[in-house]
């Protein structure tokens, strides 16, 4: 099953095979930390120590897509701003109110090629606040 939305699709099949190898990558993790930390399998069966090491889990994978995320945000940004305006729109000018962040927000400013490159900064920027938002909620 496929929703579409005006620029972002989304693949339910996909999002639920990732989501189950997370699980599982997970179950992993904390298998492999309980048998170096204790030497034995007896904690194994504790809820505490499974949901203990899918917020490791999700820790590692927080930290590892952190600088991709940022990387990835900052070059279709620069691509954006460089590539992507309309003839006539200078970096600083009035009609983004003297902000290149506002390339984000007013999509009349860019061509064709910058609304490309401007989803890929959105989904860029919803991955990032949806993990972290994620940890946040786990967290508590």
């Amino acid at each position: 099953m496929r929703f579409n939305m005006r620029n972002i699709s989304i693949d339910l099949y996909k999002l639920i095979s990732s989501s189950l190898l997370f699980l599982l990558f997970s179950t992993l993790v904390t298998v492999g930390f309980v048998v170096t930390v204790t030497g034995g399998v007896s904690h194994l069966f504790q809820l505490d120590v499974h949901l203990s090491g899918i917020e490791m889990a999700i820790s590692l994978a927080m930290f590892v897509s952190l600088p991709f995320l940022f990387g990835r945000f900052f070059y279709y940004f620069y691509l954006m701003v460089k590539r992507g305006r309309r003839l006539g729109i200078a970096v600083f000018c009035y009609q983004n109110l003297f902000n290149p962040f506002n390339f984000l927000l007013f999509p009349s400013l860019l061509n064709l090629y910058g609304h490309e490159l401007r989803r890929r900064c959105l989904v860029s920027v919803i991955l990032l606040i949806g993990i972290y938002g994620l940890v946040f909620f786990v967290g508590i």
